[in-house]
């Protein structure tokens, strides 16, 4: 890890979500997606020869796939999966990464909030970086959020993701290196904020079909970098401006006691992207006895957006996250 990077914006915090919401009972399916056509690239008029940053194979011909470059130097994932988009209110798509290690993430749609009528959101995803499309600008009735279409690695309600070293003994992690990019803040400043969801469980049980939430004796951690400015994390803000080792900037800590337990740490000053070692926020929580202990097992590591209205176009760029 060479030090977390950060774009700041500016704006200040205020309004209840703390974790990826459950399916209401209906489990993803393993697709989901419809396949968009890509764009862009080369094409020879006879022999049909590709040459496209992220790769598409050409009918008869040759293909020549130019790597994308990694987000991050300390967490090095990247994808060359055709560009998908998600019209489903649940379902989702695995995402394949370069190389030959089998590793992929999995993006849920997870338009949830059945106060909400699903109407027309989409999500288009594009290797490890994905775009909501929220064309009739739905918003949240209520405190909860529309949704929280997010990509992850791990298990989460029967969909599992492969080479994810999840679930990992939190005391064994060494160094959990990821990014999360995004354009949050030229979208405005209300209304959905950027987050990690991560959960952690009592054991190293594999969370099945149907568990939607940590049993309990886990707990929650949210990162929350880009907090809307009418919408706050469950629970009270128990710790202000408290800086983190290892990271930039300061943060509030927001807890929940409930079982399990939520702590969110949120930037007090907004953050559109970030590259860092969320062990530090890990190991902050157990030596400060917020809720996470070293017994426990991280299991499930989200990123995405918590979505109370709009946000059409709002888009992350890039995510990566590499346990160790």
């Amino acid at each position: 890890m060479h030090g977390a990077r950060l774009v700041l914006g500016i704006g200040l915090f205020l309004g209840s979500a703390c974790a990826a919401d459950p399916y209401a009972g209906n489990p993803p399916s393993a697709t989901g997606g419809v396949a968009m056509p890509a764009t862009g690239g080369v094409t020879s008029t006879t022999g049909g020869v590709v040459v496209k940053t992220g790769g598409i194979v050409a009918t008869g011909g040759v293909t020549v796939v130019i790597p994308k470059t990694p987000a991050s130097p300390n967490c090095t994932d990247t994808s060359s999966s055709s560009p998908t988009i998600l019209t489903t209110q649940f379902g989702g798509t695995y995402v394949l990464t370069d190389g030959d290690s089998g590793k992929n993430y999995r993006l849920n749609p997870n338009w949830w909030n059945s106060s909400v009528t699903f109407n027309g959101q989409q999500v288009l995803v594009d290797g490890l970086s994905f775009t909501v499309k929220n064309p009739n600008g739905v918003k949240s009735a209520n405190d909860n959020p529309v949704g929280f279409p997010a990509m992850f690695i791990g298990a989460y309600s029967g969909a599992v993701t492969k080479i994810s070293n999840l679930p990992k003994k939190v005391s064994e992690l060494t160094q959990v290196n990821t990014v999360f990019q995004t354009n949050a803040n030229s979208k405005g400043s209300s209304n959905y904020n950027v987050t990690y969801d991560v959960w952690f469980t009592p054991d190293s049980t594999v969370l099945g079909t149907g568990v939607n939430a940590p049993p309990s004796g886990g707990a929650y951690l949210m990162v929350w970098y880009f907090k809307p400015d009418n919408r706050q994390p469950r629970g009270s803000n128990r710790y202000p401006g408290k800086q983190v080792a290892g990271l930039p900037g300061s943060w509030d800590v927001w807890i929940d006691n409930t079982n399990p337990p939520c702590i969110s740490y949120v930037a007090t000053s907004k953050v559109e992207s970030l590259d860092f070692d969320l062990n530090s926020f890990i190991k902050d929580s157990v030596k400060n006895s917020y809720g996470i202990t070293n017994s426990m097992y991280l299991s499930i590591i989200f990123a995405g957006f918590e979505i109370w209205g709009g946000a059409d176009g709002l888009q992350a760029k890039a995510f990566c996250a590499d346990v160790k």
